[in-house]
């Protein structure tokens, strides 16, 4: 595939659908259990370029291309999907309102990496976190998870296939 081939746009779709169901799941899943900073974004990042990755064999050299423009346009389908995701795991559909409850500290999010820890560290996040530190750790993990999912994009390679 060279650089001047149009990529089908079934195949983009199926790469951003690919990634707005991790992140609906995922969404869910932190919403009813909880949250847990960093295997969540590293795992989820790696799963869903793995993923694409079988999805886009033909493609290949063409993810290589544009590894960067596809790893921020799946990374903000995820998080698509992901506020999709809270909402419908609550009573109402309300994604973003719980997001600011949780910031303004009218209610708070388990974090198992922080209070599965015991001791001090449990005592302090038993009722799981909210407010600044809370998005901290979040944009914490968002940081490895995008760039998790950039590093297991395909590469160039200095092979000539046949």
């Amino acid at each position: 595939m060279s650089k001047s081939e149009k990529i089908p746009t079934s195949a983009v779709a199926k790469w951003v659908f690919t990634a707005l169901v991790f992140g609906f799941v995922l969404g869910w899943v932190r919403y009813w259990i909880g949250y847990y900073i960093l295997l969540q974004g590293i795992a989820a990042g790696l799963l869903m370029v793995w993923v694409v990755k079988r999805i886009a064999k033909e493609q290949q050299q063409f993810l290589v291309n544009i590894r960067f423009k596809m790893t921020v346009i799946l990374f903000f389908s995820f998080m698509i999907g992901q506020a999709f995701g809270f909402g419908f795991a609550q009573p109402v559909f309300d994604p973003l309102g719980w997001l600011g409850r949780v910031w303004n500290g009218d209610t708070s999010e388990s974090v198992f990496g922080i209070f599965s820890t015991g001791g001090v560290a449990h005592q302090a996040f038993a009722e799981g976190l909210s407010g600044g530190f809370w998005l901290f750790l979040s944009l914490f993990d968002l940081i490895f998870m995008f760039f998790f999912m950039l590093i297991s994009m395909p590469l160039k390679t200095n092979k000539k296939r046949s």
